[in-house]
């Protein structure tokens, strides 16, 4: 949002320099990005005053104009259509200098002489105006220096202005604060308009909203017997001070008003509109709209139109249509100021990617009661700078009525929150000089929000206002507010960060990649429907991820790239699909997954680096879970279609499944083009956390010895190791203390069908030491387990 300080001082006075304006601004919230001057980049530029004017004999386009420019009089040819004996106008002769390094030569043009030329506003960087000469008014003195003349330095001041604050996006609103500041009222501009006493509104236009949830309320009046033609030089220098390009006066009060007062209004032709009615309602289906810059949009029902008795003429809040443009033919002007739904014209606006200053302003919400004050501001605008009848009244729908808000605030919260001492005549001052209504009751106050202040919706909101007019800078540092200063510790996050530092300690880096991938991969990498985002950034992140593999696969890719071939990489995630049940309600599940390619290590001098396998990777799991304090894993071989046949397995604790792991196939490592083999596991995290204790238990070393038993069986070959353990804990007894596989063995000495497993078992008790007899029986009731569960043997 762009002012400039003789513009704010049109409606409040003030006497602070430029960068003390900023600073004040920046403290009420309104923060000041760039303080500029306005400068003129030409030399030698004098006024010179048309003494008469005759049309060239060759080219009846372009004239011959003496002018005078105080030392003497030149014949200069010029093609300007608003030449007229008796206008002052901008010289440039000859060696002057215009913008781009441009330099004044005599030339002769058909034959004529011309010695200098007559200047319009583009030609000297003023303004983009170019169809016409510049003309200035009856003070300028003939052979004066021009820029002497205009160069008032000027100076313009850039905000950023936070989506909460739609009322500052007019000078009025700025205002508005710096006169809170300084305990002053804002000096609104007049709007007695003129109005016609044989001109009635209700003659001229009916307006009917079908959908009223969309533009609550619209409003309009109308000015007939107008001259479209240039801007007068001050609203020229008004608007492109704060970068808006000038089009004709018509327009350019529109867009000086919407810059003054925040509400965007609109201008239509209203000899183009059909059956002189205007009709507000949502698009049909499919139905196409070329909008003022000639782009073709198609568009759904949802989108918001203003339409006249056959067809739509204006996109509303956004852009007006080509159908009913003021062109220099019109003569009668219908002027709209309406109020439309904020989220419909946001959408809107993203959907068919056009952002005006108009949709900027609707987006994040304009006054209810401001519409009529700006449109009678407008009209008599329009009717000073373009002429014209205002006929009487004007046409207000509104059918849905927005009321004030009305807020309780208690003075002992303000207190509370602000860490000050304000008494309730104090706290409502201050409100009453932002223009809220005040009214006392006992220790509270029942306030008036003010409809422009949109963003006003809880007590909160008003004790920030006192907060930022009473001044941050003033509250003492020292004094505690009586409210907790932390959060309560959350636990989850907690858990999330010991398996972080406990994955980080095993050699693994952390990344971060995007959630949003393209539907092929989310469908690459997952047996889940993908969830679809209706308006994607582009194509390759139009879909939320059903995985963390493709995010972490362009990293692998990305670096190895660049040489680096070794890389132990996790991210802990959510990941997005439909449910299996109830198609239309999307799951989020948060995941740890892990990812390791290459070599297991370094190369030594006293070792010899491997690349990389799935048990490395299997290792380093079950080693997380372990460091967590969970027992009772249990690993199932599996198949999924992404994952190494052989090379894929389920994991679960306490047969609850927690994830997979396994080995990329080489179709999906061709998806992302990646040569390597790369080992993947993901697991829910908040599956291991329902599992996790933060209860610790120390258990005394045992003073006991163990006796380890080997037991090797032979049992069918489709038989999981993890299934043959879990029954070897069942029928172990209270003494068995670790089950380790050490052998998977398949070859001559067993049946071509069969498989053989060997496993050290330890028995230990922490009470007496344990007897050969005793151990043998718990073996035997071990073996015949397996034999009664899986027909095993023992190996001879």
């Amino acid at each position: 949002m762009k002012v400039t300080i003789d513009w704010l001082k049109k409606y409040v006075d003030f006497d602070y320099t430029p960068n003390e304006l900023a600073e004040k601004l920046t403290l009420l919230g309104l923060e000041v990005d760039s303080i500029s001057e306005i400068k003129y980049d030409f030399e030698n530029v004098i006024i010179g005053e048309i003494k008469s004017v005759k049309q060239h004999a060759q080219k009846p386009n372009l004239s011959i104009c003496e002018v005078n420019i105080g030392s003497k009089s030149l014949n200069l040819v010029c093609g300007a259509p608003n030449v007229s004996p008796g206008i002052k106008v901008p010289v440039a002769t000859v060696g002057a200098r215009l913008p781009k390094d441009v330099v004044i030569k005599a030339a002769t043009i058909h034959g004529i002489e011309s010695p200098g030329m007559i200047c319009s506003e583009a030609e000297l960087g003023i303004s983009h105006q170019s169809d016409v000469i510049m003309t200035l008014t009856n003070s300028a003195s003939v052979g004066a220096d021009l820029k002497s003349y205009l160069n008032k330095g000027e100076t313009v001041i850039e905000m950023d202005i936070t989506p909460n604050r739609p009322d500052c996006l007019g000078v009025i609103g700025v205002a508005r604060e710096i006169a809170a500041l300084k305990n002053a009222k804002v000096k609104k501009p007049d709007v007695d308009l003129n109005e016609s006493n044989d001109l009635s509104i209700n003659d001229f236009i009916d307006v009917e909203i079908k959908n009223p949830e969309s533009c609550p309320r619209y409003t309009a009046c109308y000015i007939q017997g107008i001259k479209v033609g240039p801007s007068p030089r001050w609203l020229i220098q008004k608007l492109e001070a704060v970068g808006l390009r000038t089009v004709n006066n018509v327009v350019d009060v529109t867009n000086f008003v919407m810059m003054e007062t925040g509400q965007p209004l609109h201008a239509f032709d209203y000899d183009l509109l059909a059956d002189h009615k205007i009709i507000v309602k949502h698009a049909d289906p499919g139905e196409k709209f070329i909008t003022l810059d000639e782009k073709e949009h198609k568009l759904s029902d949802e989108r918001l139109m203003i339409c006249d008795g056959k067809r739509s003429i204006a996109l509303a809040g956004v852009m007006g249509g080509l159908n009913s443009e003021i062109t220099h033919d019109t003569k009668n002007v219908l002027l709209e100021s309406a109020l439309f739904e904020s989220i419909n014209i946001r959408k809107t606006s993203k959907l068919l990617d056009i952002t005006t200053d108009s949709s900027k302003r609707f987006e994040r919400g304009v006054d209810p009661d401001g519409l009529v004050f700006a449109l009678y501001r407008a009209a008599l605008l329009i009717q000073e700078t373009a002429g014209g009848e205002v006929a009487r009244g004007y046409f207000d729908c509104y059918p849905l009525k927005i009321e004030k808000r009305k807020i309780k605030l208690s003075i002992d919260r303000v207190n509370r929150l602000l860490g000050t001492k304000l008494n309730i005549d104090e706290a409502a001052g201050l409100l009453e000089r932002l223009e809220f209504s005040t009214k006392k009751e006992k220790d509270y106050l029942l306030v008036d929000v003010p409809t422009f202040r949109v963003d006003i919706e809880r007590e909160v909101d008003l004790i920030e206002e006192i907060s930022r007019l009473y001044g941050f800078d003033k509250i003492d540092p020292k004094i505690e507010a009586n409210i907790p200063l932390t959060l309560p510790v959350n636990m989850q996050e907690k858990f999330d960060q010991k398996v972080r530092d406990n994955i980080i300690r095993m050699g693994y880096n952390e990344i971060l990649t995007h959630s949003m991938v393209s539907l092929d991969l989310a469908e690459q990498f997952s047996v889940n429907k993908p969830v679809s985002i209706k308006n994607p950034l582009s194509e390759e992140m139009g879909t939320l991820r059903t995985s963390i593999i493709p995010g972490a696969l362009q990293i692998i890719k990305w670096n190895k790239n660049r040489k680096i071939k070794n890389q132990k990489v996790f991210e802990i995630g959510n990941i997005f699909y439909y449910d299996k049940a109830e198609t239309h309600r999307h799951v989020e599940q948060r995941k740890v997954a892990f990812f390791r390619t290459g070599q297991n290590k370094a190369d030594s001098w006293c070792e010899k680096a491997r690349q990389s396998t799935f048990y490395d990777l299997k290792g380093d799991v079950i080693s997380l879970i372990e460091s967590l304090g969970i027992s009772k894993t249990k690993v199932i071989l599996t198949e999924v279609k992404y994952l190494k046949k052989n090379q894929a397995v389920n994991l679960f604790i306490n047969n609850n499944p927690i994830g997979y792991l396994g080995a990329l196939s080489d179709s999906a490592l061709k998806i992302i083009d990646i040569e390597d083999d790369v080992f993947v596991a993901e697991l829910d995290i908040d599956q291991l956390y329902q599992h996790f204790s933060w209860e610790k238990k120390a258990n005394p070393v045992i003073k006991y010895p163990s006796i380890k038993r080997d037991l090797a069986i032979v049992l069918d070959h489709t038989i999981a190791e993890a299934l043959v353990e879990e029954k070897i804990w069942e029928a172990g007894g209270n003494y068995l203390q670790s089950v380790e596989i050490f052998d998977v063995y398949r070859g001559k000495q067993v049946a071509a069908n069969q498989k053989s497993f060997a496993f050290n078992l330890t028995f230990q008790s922490n009470e007496r030491t344990l007897t050969e007899t005793e151990v043998d029986g718990d073996l035997t009731k071990i073996l015949k387990s397996l034999e009664s569960q899986f027909n095993a043997r023992l190996r001879s």
